[in-house]
């Protein structure tokens, strides 16, 4: 058994998931730029980046010659100084600090513009979502990705399995709910105004080993109490169902279809 601490970190899952969907996307859209098109930022607008990771969007935005206070926020203490660090490499000044999405630090009507890119399946939406309209000024932007529930049918199937196997060793955290079948409902709850834009993609798995790679980077689904160990023996077993969906030295494609929202006029509720 193969062990591999160094994708334990939540930087490291991070990672992987964007080395695959960087490699193995068929179109590749460039979740980023589009959402940055959809803001129509000015030069000296505020934007805060809710669940901002290692920072890469907010250096996106930076790197355009965005001249504006740039903020993010994540839960990971982790990937906030992992971002601090990349930014400090690349000379670009952004704020970068540690937090819960449900409860903002910052006062009301503190941002021009709020972003949540693919993290509400994570946390409690309706919290969140809240909190950004409360943060947002009146006549603020937000722009918000969700996958499609369709998404990802074999890394699905994969999670599914272990759920039903290993299902004693998921995090309480593990939600689902807000998709892009679901968001519109949702949204219009905490603003007047949202549109949608839907894109699609295919992943193209060379071979089973791509897939057991997307499903390491499921780790932070699964109880911290699990061990390593533990976890690469799940690992272990997820090879073998993987080679079962994709036969060895084989191929398949990996459908995944996203939405992005552009939502105005905060309710205040």
């Amino acid at each position: 058994m193969e062990s591999h601490p160094e994708q334990s970190s939540d930087g490291a899952r991070l990672e992987i998931r964007k080395r695959i969907h960087a490699a193995y996307s068929k179109i590749g859209h460039d979740l980023y730029a589009l959402a940055h098109g959809l803001l129509d930022l000015r030069p000296s607008e505020s934007l805060l980046d809710v669940g901002c990771g290692l920072g890469d969007f907010l250096m996106m935005v930076r790197l355009s010659g965005h001249l504006g206070r740039l903020v993010g926020i994540d839960r990971s203490a982790e990937l906030v100084e992992a971002a601090r660090r990349k930014a400090g490499k690349a000379g670009l000044w952004i704020d970068c600090r540690a937090g819960e999405a449900e409860s903002l630090e910052f006062p009301a009507g503190s941002f021009d513009c709020v972003t949540a890119l693919h993290v509400l399946g994570q946390t409690d939406p309706g919290k969140v979502l809240s909190q950004m309209g409360r943060v947002l000024k009146a006549e603020g932007r937000v722009v918000i990705s969700t996958n499609s529930r369709s998404s990802y049918p074999l890394l699905e199937e994969l999670k599914n399995r272990a759920r039903e196997r290993f299902g004693w060793f998921l995090a309480k955290e593990w939600t689902e709910g807000f998709e892009s079948e679901s968001a519109p409902e949702v949204l219009r709850r905490y603003f007047g105004n949202v549109e949608q834009f839907r894109y699609e993609d295919v992943l193209q798995y060379p071979d089973a080993e791509v897939l057991v790679d997307f499903f390491r980077s499921t780790r932070g689904l699964w109880t911290e109490d699990l061990s390593e160990a533990e976890w690469e023996r799940i690992v272990d077993w997820a090879r073998d169902q993987a080679i079962e969906l994709i036969p060895e030295h084989g191929y398949a494609e990996d459908p995944k279809s996203f939405s992005l929202f552009r939502c105005a006029s905060p309710l205040g509720l």
